[in-house]
């Protein structure tokens, strides 16, 4: 049995991975790490065959390596049995669930980040819809929530922050602005904003992301209806 099977096939294994993957999308770093220490322990005690190791190239793990060996005693971390755990390996779970997250394959893990952010908008003079009342100071708060869903896999550390640090740039970028001179080209309609703000945040992703990324944007002041993109099938 391989290392991969042994883990799929282990349902307290698959509980942890799962439980692993929804702390870190929610930033819940300090449960983060107590799971962490609950697959550590299964492994070492169930799976004694299944090697915690580092990340090759990875400084995190280079780094966790040389500080084992000046763990004090005092600062020591052991199981509630009295078992000592070793930092290095406890560092290195993190990558072992990363290789693991999408094992089973009949039914893959999935992960959600959404982030909403409200943009002060509004149409230039002679642009604005007929009828349509709109200026710097009589301008509309525009609601736009920035959602993805996809295998656990993919969503790793670096795209998360990916995520988060190109949607707090919109938040700020996207205050007090024409609509019209927002973009290469200016947004006229809302469904033009949904579709620059998905080309955005795509681009600032893993290419694999793009289809799993659904952009929501909203006027209530301004627009009857809301619009998603890319639209519903």
């Amino acid at each position: 049995m391989t290392v991969a099977s042994e883990i799929a096939a282990c349902p307290e294994c698959r509980e942890l991975i799962n439980d692993w993957w929804q702390r870190g999308i929610a930033d819940d770093r300090i449960d983060l790490r107590q799971n962490e220490l609950a697959f550590y322990e299964h492994p070492v005690k169930h799976h004694p065959t299944v090697g915690l190791y580092g990340r090759e190239g990875c400084r995190d793990c280079q780094q966790a390596v040389t500080i084992a060996q000046f763990v004090l005693p005092d600062t020591a971390i052991y199981l509630q049995d009295g078992t000592y755990v070793d930092p290095a390996r406890l560092h290195f779970v993190h990558h072992f669930v990363e290789k693991t997250a999408d094992l089973d394959r009949a039914a893959p893990a999935t992960l959600t980040s959404g982030h909403t952010i409200t943009a002060y908008l509004y149409h230039a003079s002679g642009d604005a819809p007929a009828g349509h009342v709109c200026s710097p100071d009589r301008g509309h708060d525009y609601h736009v929530t920035v959602e993805l869903t996809a295998p656990a896999h993919l969503v790793t550390d670096d795209q998360t922050v990916a995520l988060k640090t190109v949607v707090a740039e919109l938040e700020r970028d996207l205050q007090h602005r024409e609509l019209e001179r927002v973009g290469d080209g200016g947004l006229a309609t809302l469904d033009d904003l949904a579709r620059w703000v998905h080309t955005t945040v795509a681009h600032r992703l893993a290419a694999g992301l793009r289809d799993h990324l659904v952009v929501r944007a909203e006027a209530p002041d301004a627009y009857a209806q809301a619009t998603v993109f890319p639209p519903p099938q």
